[in-house]
């Protein structure tokens, strides 16, 4: 994300010269609450067991959560919510879920959760609520911006493992 900022606010700047100190000022003060954000979920993950960092979400979209926090995501559909898995591969990620002892398993904000709620049902798991990936909430909704999506999801996957 602060990549995007940095990049952002160097286009402004070059469209438009005047407002650079402005753009630069407000593109710092954004990358400050970034710092923070990055902090805040460190933290959440910290304090859950390693061995309780396995959840289920409908499609692969949570790759930079792996890499950068240490989570595991397990997904039935892959990367693309375009076509439905087949019943050797939901049955395949029951398996696989039963054998990692995933933790915590979610629907995704802009998936269907049927697929979920099956292999919620197969393997005991609760639905631990929804994450946002691909999309942001309404304005009125937990994920209406980056920093609230990240809030959302953390305080989603942090709640549903520890049960608090």
């Amino acid at each position: 994300a602060k990549i995007y900022v940095k990049n952002i606010a160097e286009a402004f700047c070059a469209a438009d010269n005047e407002g650079c100190d402005s753009y630069k000022a407000n593109a710092a003060a954004y990358t400050t609450k970034l710092d923070a954000l990055e902090g805040e979920v460190k933290a959440a993950i910290q304090s859950i067991p390693e061995a309780k960092r396995v959840v289920i979400t409908s499609h692969d979209a949570f790759g930079y959560f792996e890499h950068e926090y240490g989570l595991t995501f397990l997904a039935p559909q892959g990367i693309s919510t375009d076509s439905e898995p087949s019943a050797a591969d939901v049955a395949k990620l029951v398996e696989q879920v039963k054998q990692d002892k995933a933790a915590a398993i979610f629907v995704e904000n802009i998936t269907n959760p049927r697929l979920i709620e099956q292999i919620a049902g197969e393997t005991g798991i609760k639905v631990g609520g929804t994450l946002y990936s691909d999309a942001l909430s309404g304005s009125d909704g937990p994920a209406s911006t980056y920093i609230d999506m990240m809030h959302n999801n953390i305080t989603q996957i942090k709640g549903a493992i520890l049960g608090s």
